[in-house]
Formats: C-alpha cells, sequence, structure tokens
C-alpha cells in the first residue's frame, strides 16, 4: 500500500501540488469555513430549476420570489432537526442523514402540503436527487424520492409532481398526484418519439398516451402553464463546510455507497486533472453500466459531481473538457462538458443509431443538436469543442481502501 502511495505522490502529483502540501501542512489542520453559493448544473433538469438568486443568508426567502411577503409555512420540528442532521431517515433498511442522500453538499427546500392531508411536507433537492420527506409521531420518513427530471409544483388549483423530459428526439411528460395515504395517481405517461428521424416533432412521429401530435402539444403548453404558475418558495441551505478537496473527496467516498448500494470491491477511483487548478477531480467508477462514472469536483468549499449512466468517460488534461460517446442497444450518446470553476456544463449533445434492416445493421444516422447530420459534420461538432486526439482516460484505478489512504496521507503532508 505504501509503495501505491508513493506512486501516486511521484508520478501523478504534479510537482506545484507536493510543494503546496509540504509548505502548508499544518495551515490544512486549520478548519477554514467557506460560504458555498447556488448552484447550475444541467443534468438533464429544465424549468425554474435553473438560474435563481439567493439572498446572502441562504436559508431565508429568495428576494424575487413574488410571494416572499405571504405567510410562511409553519415549520415543525422533526423538519429543522432532519435539515440540521440531527435525525436520519430510513433508506435501503439504512438510517442516514440528509447529507447522505445528497452528492452536493447544497442543496433546496421549501415545504408544501403535497399529499392533501393538512400538514406540510420538507421536499428537498439538489441538481440530482427530489425528496420529499414526511412526520409520522415526529419521525421523519422518505414519502418520495427519485432522480432527475422530477419538479414539484404547486397552482392555486394543482398540486403534484411533474415529469418533464426532452432529450434525443425523445420526450416523456407526467403528472403525478400524491394522496395522503401515500397512494399515487398519474394522468397518464406522454411519450414522443422522433420516428421518421427529422429532427423535428411532426404528425408521423410515434406518440403514445395521447391520439395525435396536436394532443400532445396541447399537454406541452398546459404542463407548461403550470410550471409559470409555481407557488413554492425555495430556499438554499448548506449542508457541510469543507476546508480541503481531501476531506471532501473522503466524506463523499465513505458516502456514495448510500445513493449507490453496490458492494464496495466494485468501485474503483482515481485523481484526475480536467480543469487548470491544482486540486484533483476525483473519478468514480461504479462498476455497472446503470450508474456508470461519476466526477467529482471541488472549488472553494463545493463539491459538485457529474454523472453519466455510461463508462469511457475521457478529458482533456488540464483543459477543462471532456466527452463520452458510449452507447447501447444501437444508440450512442456523445455529450461534451466543460468543467469551469467547479460547475460542470454540457456544451455540446449529439447521437448517431443503428439503421437495421431485416436485423441487419446496414449504417448509421448522425445528429447534432437534433439536426439530422452526415457522419464527417457529426465529427466535426465533436472536434470544434473538444480534440479527442489528445483526450485520455484514468491512468490508474484505486481500491476504496487505497484511495482512503492517498487522501489521508496527503491531507497530511506524508509522501
Amino acid at each position: 500500500m505504501n509503495g501505491q502511495i508513493s506512486r501516486f505522490w511521484t508520478d501523478i502529483l504534479p510537482e506545484r501540488i507536493k510543494q503546496y502540501v509540504t509548505r502548508h501542512a499544518i495551515l490544512m489542520l486549520i478548519p477554514v469555513i467557506m460560504i458555498l453559493t447556488g448552484c447550475q448544473n444541467r443534468m438533464q433538469m429544465e424549468s425554474s430549476w435553473t438560474a435563481k438568486d439567493t439572498k446572502a443568508d441562504g436559508d431565508e426567502a429568495r428576494e424575487t420570489d413574488p410571494l416572499a411577503d405571504l405567510e410562511k409555512p409553519k415549520v415543525t420540528d422533526p423538519y429543522k432537526a432532519f435539515l440540521n442532521g440531527e435525525l436520519t431517515v430510513s433508506l435501503e433498511e439504512q438510517q442516514v442523514y440528509i447529507d447522505q442522500l445528497f452528492w452536493d453538499n447544497d442543496i433546496e427546500y421549501c415545504y408544501w402540503d403535497i399529499d392533501g392531508d393538512g400538514s406540510d411536507e420538507l421536499h428537498i433537492r439538489d441538481p440530482h436527487a427530489y425528496y420529499i420527506i414526511k412526520t409520522d409521531n415526529e419521525t421523519p420518513r422518505i414519502l418520495f424520492e427519485n432522480w432527475w427530471q422530477y419538479e414539484p409544483v404547486a397552482t392555486d388549483g394543482l398540486c403534484g409532481i411533474l415529469r418533464y423530459d426532452f432529450q434525443y428526439s425523445s420526450g416523456q411528460m407526467e403528472f403525478i398526484r400524491i394522496n395522503a395515504d401515500g397512494s399515487r395517481q398519474s394522468d397518464g405517461l406522454l411519450r414522443w418519439f422522433d420516428e421518421n428521424k427529422s429532427g423535428s416533432m411532426d404528425e408521423e412521429d410515434y406518440f403514445t398516451g395521447c391520439d395525435s401530435m396536436s394532443q400532445y402539444l396541447q399537454s406541452m403548453e398546459e404542463y407548461a402553464a403550470i410550471q409559470a404558475e409555481n407557488r413554492l418558495q425555495w430556499r438554499s441551505r448548506h449542508l457541510k463546510h469543507f476546508a480541503t478537496w481531501q476531506e471532501a473527496y473522503i466524506d463523499f467516498i465513505q458516502k456514495i455507497h448510500v445513493t449507490l448500494p453496490f458492494p464496495e470491491d466494485h468501485f474503483e477511483y482515481s485523481f484526475i486533472y480536467v480543469d487548470d487548478d491544482h486540486i484533483p477531480e476525483l473519478y468514480i467508477f461504479t462498476g455497472g453500466m446503470a450508474s456508470g462514472e461519476l466526477i467529482l469536483s471541488f472549488y472553494n468549499g463545493k463539491i459538485r459531481a457529474l454523472n453519466r449512466d455510461r463508462v469511457g468517460m475521457q478529458y482533456l488534461e488540464h483543459g477543462g473538457r471532456l466527452y463520452s460517446g458510449a452507447g447501447n442497444t444501437g444508440f450512442y450518446p456523445s455529450n461534451v462538458y466543460m468543467l469551469s470553476q467547479g460547475e460542470f456544463t454540457e456544451i455540446g449533445t449529439g447521437w448517431c443509431s443503428e439503421c437495421v434492416d431485416d436485423q441487419r445493421i446496414v449504417g448509421y444516422e448522425y445528429y447534432w443538436e437534433n439536426v439530422p447530420v452526415t457522419e464527417e459534420q457529426f465529427e466535426a461538432s465533436i472536434n470544434e469543442l473538444i480534440d479527442l486526439s489528445k483526450c485520455i482516460e484514468p491512468a490508474e484505478l484505486y481500491s476504496e481502501s487505497e484511495a482512503l489512504e492517498i487522501l489521508r496521507a496527503i491531507s497530511k503532508g506524508k509522501k
């Protein structure tokens, strides 16, 4: 194991960070509490989740909220205690604290009676996950949980959860009501698929849950109106403060099995340099295609995670760009990401799909930003954003125990 640490120190960690750790080993023992800012991370999440401003005090209502002067819902002690990390909830037969439910270390939360029982529930989300927490006999429990594309909405006459997902020339919409007994009632899942490969919606496409394109578009307009009328008042909250990137990565490695409950020996880790600072990003291979890979960044005390549910992520070392083009079952998304000041942003999206005739692959169709293109145009679009010839994959993977030992050794300033 000492050989693993020594090899990481001499071969992977650049000279400037070795000097930084040596000079500042003592200072690293002094906690430096950083005020976290709000985040933007697309990850396929739409509408009101993006571009929100907050007050200086993250737990206050938003300045720009037109209903901020209305009476705020009464906050019950169990909710406060859960938000403060004093109470746990049951998840996958484990008792977990709030910070273990989320990949980012800051969240948004609000209160609303979504099941119509006369008492408010606690709604919590980050760019990846959304939970509804309800209390039973002063004990919090999870009423609803899901990942991506789920947004709670409350208007004067409607309250529920909106599922709204459009990508890769397909889309799906659904409005879900939650009843007081915990049961769920859906208005019906509507789906669209670009059947004729035109790159846009038309009458020849494939629709389910509705009779025609016009009915589908009408539902889109109705759901957009629901989003626009949403009355929920979100507040920002910081779950944990990290003084160093080593501390943040150790915390993440130790909690990742809560949200991705796979055996520990399936996870592999690496330290890579995507952007141009001296702090490495943490690469995690989960061992499964469904959960894929994660890239973790640390910037000014903030943790951000990029997850793609496939494998084969490449990156431009110190260039701030990442690329993934892996897929399966005849469909291969291509995504280009940028990492800047700790934030991941998808800056290019395309895909190719197999053309099958009599169960034989006879060619491929290519799209870039929802527009049909030739293979040459497809490759040129990618290379305008990232030079794939200079991209690399993580060179050396460590087990969980090895990664933790490396991080602890660096934190103590040891080779």
